[in-house]
């Protein structure tokens, strides 16, 4: 163990030896109500704070799976364009005109 962990743990069991002096004082001091409505306060936030890293980590993975459609569908129209360019360049031409001429069925603003 390094002196600076042995320093680190020191500081933290100091901080919650504080910590918990302070409770105790303000239990004989206030009564055990303070006690109460500390716990209640720190209950609700702790439940807003696990609220809301659960909504995180599901916004999370669906950007994920965003990312994911569209690289498969980048990767698709990547593999459809050496296949295209492959072709010799009188198919070529006679593939992008028929592409050209072809009626537009995607929307406008894209997907």
């Amino acid at each position: 163990m390094s002196l600076d962990t042995l320093l680190a743990a020191s500081q933290a069991v100091a901080t919650i030896h504080t910590i918990v002096d302070g409770f105790i004082n303000a239990a004989l001091y206030y009564g055990p109500g303070v006690l109460a409505t500390a716990a209640v306060a720190a209950t609700w936030r702790t439940s807003r704070w696990a609220s809301h890293r659960y909504d995180q980590l599901a916004q999370d993975r669906a950007d994920r799976r965003e990312y994911t459609a569209r690289a498969y569908r980048l990767c698709r129209v990547a593999d459809n364009a050496d296949a295209v360019t492959a072709l010799p360049e009188i198919d070529l031409i006679t593939y992008l005109d028929n592409k050209y001429d072809a009626p537009d069925l995607a929307p406008e603003e894209g997907r």
